[in-house]
């Protein structure tokens, strides 16, 4: 369990994410937001 942990996002970045997406214009629609950890493997 540990080591799935260490593949965490922290929340900062994912507050950063959704800060993004709600500060669009009012003509702009963000309808998907995909956040993955550069450390996971493909």
């Amino acid at each position: 369990m540990n080591e799935f942990y260490k593949q965490a996002i922290p929340a900062q970045a994912i507050a950063k994410a959704v800060d993004y997406a709600i500060d669009q214009l009012e003509d702009v629609d963000v309808n998907e937001i995909v956040i993955r950890s550069t450390r996971e493997e493909f």
